[in-house]
């Protein structure tokens, strides 16, 4: 159901607009969907695959264009999530201007076909099946997800429906609010009581049944159990059918400056936690308030489809390059980290591996060892156990080489992954090893940094902040974050025999440094005038062991995820002009 190749379609860059204002330092890009071309603002998230719409902010029954189908999607975050139909209708890109002036310096544009939009005339997209559950998007209305196909996974319900004599067997409108409540024994169908006329028959027939709790779709976690008892079938991302289609490289390049609001005027972010008014003149006032911010350079940014080393004007100087490790997230693997000039921070995970490689070494060629799972942000597949074979260590010149190598290029170790690089995050998350140890560099330099970092154990204070006044940036130290760099593809290859220590001296993946300054990772001006916040903070309870690298990494530089290089693709970051 997806659209026709078009023909003689030449790959382009599409320069977007983007804003932070609407996801509390999130950056949005406005989409327009269906027939009507409705503008919806959905934050640009590389930690997911889905493009999801709020129903209140679509207008999805005046949309002819929509086709339904009987599919479902649920995605669990963090904090929140959502469920909801799958269909297919109009989606474009840069149609027409975004709500907010983009400042002087922005102008500049050696690509003049760059701002042209891009339509795909029948896109799968979710809609979110509650008023409540869209709060998870705060005032934005949605999300655009910029990751691999793994992580789109959807839920056919058809047999479902069949089974039961539902019909139409589709779940779009969304049947399990009016329509259907689901029994907990066993997941068995409850046809409420305003079910259609032609299925009163069938609904006493279940309603018979006994029942000790029935639920719908408001209660995630228990949808979430149900659904998992359905086929699955992965979509197609939204940015993989550009790619397809032929409309853009498969690459895309992210210019940000901040990772909060920035604040100019005597208000402030309470309107960020308050749900969407639904009182037209409370609305009118909420969006006076965020095109006023919207005016703020500072709160404003670019999203490049379909490329990124030609937008010159955004960038300058070099670009050093980390390696994807796998294609789900945007995988990477953090080798430690740096307080000043102080002695770098291992990760965990390093010394993990490192104490396997003796035994890997052992491993016959043709044995594999099962990937751990990734970071499950949103629900993903399972892990692919097929043999692969493994790349003998004993030929690595150094155990720095052994070590680079297993952490970052071996295939049987590339869902070992220690850190996901990911623009739906306004911080960074460290594992709790690195977040402690951080703060204990931070505090040897200088004992009145531990004082205003303790508040921020508690996330509740990135809606309050400290004074300004109790910071001096220029007292703190630039932190340091060392990854696995680019390896030469020719190491791709196994090299069964013979000398080849200059080959893989050569070939080994370098150990790269990028930098966050103290205005990247602490914000000022937020979330209101005057005050500041510390955008880093410590692994959350029950979260896998990985950190989250959002926007305060992403804030110094111009970065390019470029998918298409190696198996995996790589992240290229450069200075920003």
């Amino acid at each position: 159901m997806s659209a026709k190749t078009p023909t003689a379609v030449t790959p382009r860059t599409l320069k977007v607009p983007i804003t932070n204002v609407y996801a509390m330092g999130g950056y949005c890009a406005q989409l327009r969907f269906g027939a009507n071309k409705t503008p919806a603002n959905l934050i640009i998230d590389t930690g997911s695959s889905t493009l999801v719409v709020s129903d209140s902010d679509y207008d999805d029954e005046q949309d002819s264009c929509l086709v339904p189908t009987s599919f479902a999607q649920e995605v669990l975050y963090g904090v929140g999530g959502w469920d909801g139909p799958v269909v297919y209708t109009r989606v474009g890109l840069r149609e027409e201007d975004i709500d907010f002036n983009l400042a002087d310096g922005y102008q500049l544009e050696p690509n003049p076909d760059s701002h042209a939009p891009i339509v795909l005339n029948q896109c799968p997209v979710a809609i979110v099946s509650s008023i409540k559950q869209e709060g998870t998007f705060l005032h934005a209305d949605g999300i655009l997800g910029l990751a691999y196909h793994q992580l789109n996974k959807s839920y056919n319900l058809k047999g479902y429906f069949d089974k039961y004599q539902i019909s139409p067997a589709l779940t779009y409108p969304w049947p399990f609010d009016t329509q259907i409540s689901i029994c907990s024994n066993g997941y068995y169908a409850h046809l409420n009581a305003n079910q259609v006329e032609n299925q009163v028959e069938n609904k006493a027939a279940h309603s018979e049944q006994s029942c000790d709790n029935r639920f719908t779709s408001h209660d995630l976690r228990q949808f979430k159990a149900f659904l998992k008892q359905q086929p699955t079938q992965d979509i197609i991302p939204y940015f993989t059918e550009l790619t397809q289609h032929g409309l853009t490289a498969n690459k895309f390049a992210f210019y940000s400056r901040r990772s909060s609001v920035h604040f100019t005027a005597d208000s402030n972010a309470a309107s960020f936690s308050a749900k969407k008014s639904a009182d037209k003149a409370e609305k009118a006032a909420q969006q006076a308030h965020f095109a006023q911010l919207n005016q703020d350079p500072l709160n404003q940014g670019w999203l490049i489809i379909g490329g990124g080393e030609e937008h010159t004007e955004l960038y300058q100087g070099e670009f050093t390059t980390i390696s994807v490790v796998e294609d789900k997230y945007y995988n990477v693997n953090l080798i430690s980290i740096q307080v000043g000039d102080q002695t770098e921070i291992d990760s965990l995970l390093t010394e993990e591996i490192e104490n396997s490689l003796e035994p890997a070494e052992s491993l016959e060629p043709d044995e594999s060892i099962e990937p751990d799972n990734s970071l499950e942000r949103a629900e993903s597949p399972e892990p692919d156990n097929s043999p692969e074979p493994i790349e003998s260590t004993e030929h690595l010149a150094s155990h720095d080489q052994a070590l680079l190598s297993a952490i970052g290029m071996n295939k049987q170790l590339r869902g070992r992954s220690n850190a996901i690089i990911d623009t739906g995050v306004s911080g960074i998350v460290f594992t709790k090893h690195l977040y402690n140890a951080m703060v204990e560099h931070f505090s040897a330099l200088n004992p009145k940094f531990a004082a205003l970092l303790k508040p921020f154990s508690d996330i509740a204070m990135q809606y309050q902040g400290i004074d300004m006044s109790q910071l001096n940036l220029d007292e703190w130290p630039t932190l340091t974050l060392h990854f696995v760099g680019e390896r030469n593809h020719h190491s791709q290859h196994t090299h069964s025999s013979g000398d080849h220590s200059s080959d893989n001296k050569q070939n080994s993946p370098e150990k790269v440094s990028l930098h966050i300054k103290p205005e990247h990772y602490w914000q000022t001006n937020t979330p209101a005038k005057g005050k500041a916040c510390f955008k880093i903070l410590s692994q959350l309870a029950g979260w896998p062991n990985q950190s989250l690298l959002g926007l305060p990494l992403l804030n110094e530089h111009y970065v390019i995820f470029d998918r298409s290089a190696h198996q995996t693709g790589v992240i290229h970051f450069a200075k920003q002009r």
